[in-house]
């Protein structure tokens, strides 16, 4: 499937690093993990992330950035449905290496590396990352590893195919890479160390244009980790009004099936403190039936151009299921009235960062501590 706002590649099929190269364009690699009780983490590392400051409205002003000159790593943690941990981090592009071929990917963002390599059909994830936390130089460690079938098309193929460039000229290319898998994080922070044991999930986005291009109004997105299955839901409401949905399960075998018969149900919006629209539930149809009833109570990040939630959701039979959910409006996105705030959570270890930094990234307990400190310090 394809349009001006989505093209769903083939099944685990790799990004193109000529994408490095193109102007305002865009490169992420996604990794979330839930369990149960709505613990889990969400990593995210990419070439010019939209979210950063500057990014998007350089391309606004005809002078678009190159992705591969703003990679990032962003790390967020949760307990029981709150941000327990946070950094969002920006690199000089030396401090990041990218290796592509046939077997997969490899990253070293600084002193962190990452591994997403697929052998016999079989995907291998592990993130070993080693992190600098502004907060009078606490570090961080973060060991996330998981092992399973990598997504495949419906016939069992597990392709090795790459996409260009060129292939997501004009497109915002998406595809999961592995799904339906358990997996496990080891968290140390400071002298905290704990451990996340859950589903996992893995997919990656890249485009060739600034994704404020693409005509997507809102974008709604959310991964359910269903018995013995996950569920996505990828709705894109565009700017002239026409609506683009995905609705996707993905089982063990990491075979994926379109599903034809699903629709994505919403009353009328909220607005959060920012102004960002979104619907706290929503309810998935299956031929005209309810199906899946959906509950984005527990916020874990908004702002005014994004919120995530840990979801809730239930089903006809009593079935109660965890994952992850976003909405995002690109428009809004690196406007300058907004940016100071998002200052405020993004690190540079080369730069200036701003002062409010200690009060948003790192752990939660004694935010407003280091802070204090950070003051007494300068």
């Amino acid at each position: 499937m394809s349009s001006n706002m989505i093209h769903l590649a083939q099944a685990g099929s790799g990004l193109s690093p000529g994408l490095l190269s193109e102007p305002g364009g865009f490169l992420w690699w996604y990794l979330d993990l839930v369990d149960d009780n709505g613990n889990g983490l969400v990593v995210i590392w990419s070439y010019g992330l939209p979210f950063l400051p500057g990014y998007a409205s350089a391309a606004r002003r005809g002078t678009p950035q190159m992705p591969g000159d703003r990679p990032s790593l962003n790390v967020s943690v949760y307990r029981g449905g709150e941000l327990d941990f946070y950094l969002l981090q920006e690199f000089d592009p030396e401090e990041v290496q990218w290796q592509a071929d046939e077997n997969g990917d490899s990253w070293r963002f600084g002193r962190s590396t990452l591994h997403s390599t697929v052998k016999g059909g079989q995907r291998a994830v592990k993130l070993d990352l080693l992190l600098d936390v502004p907060t009078l130089g606490e570090r961080a460690r973060i060991v996330v590893e998981s092992r399973g079938p990598g997504c495949c098309n419906g016939n069992g193929h597990h392709p090795g195919k790459r996409s260009t460039a060129a292939e997501s000229l004009s497109f915002h290319d998406w595809t999961p890479i592995l799904c339906a898998c358990s997996g496990t994080a080891i968290i140390e922070v400071g002298d905290s160390r704990s451990r996340i044991s859950g589903r996992l999930y893995h997919d990656r986005n890249g485009g060739s244009v600034p994704l404020h291009d693409l005509g997507i109004d809102s974008w709604i997105w959310g991964r359910v980790a269903l018995e013995g299955r996950d569920f996505i839901y990828y709705l894109l409401d565009g700017e002239e009004g026409e609506e683009e949905a995905l609705f996707l399960t993905i089982d063990p075998s990491g075979a994926i099936k379109r599903l034809t018969d699903c629709r994505l149900r919403r009353e009328k919006p909220k607005k959060n403190l920012g102004g960002l629209r979104w619907w706290p539930s929503m309810t998935i149809e299956v031929n005209g039936d309810d199906w899946l009833e959906i509950e984005h109570q527990d916020v874990v990040d908004s702002g005014p151009f994004y919120l995530r939630s840990v979801l809730r959701a239930s089903d006809r039979r009593g079935g109660s299921f965890r994952g992850i959910a976003e909405v995002c409006e690109p428009d809004r996105v690196d406007m300058a009235r907004h940016r100071p705030l998002v200052k405020m959570r993004v690190h540079h270890r080369e730069k200036l960062n701003s002062m409010w930094l200690p009060l948003f990234v790192g752990p939660r307990r004694g935010r407003v501590s280091r802070l204090l400190r950070s003051f007494v310090g300068r």
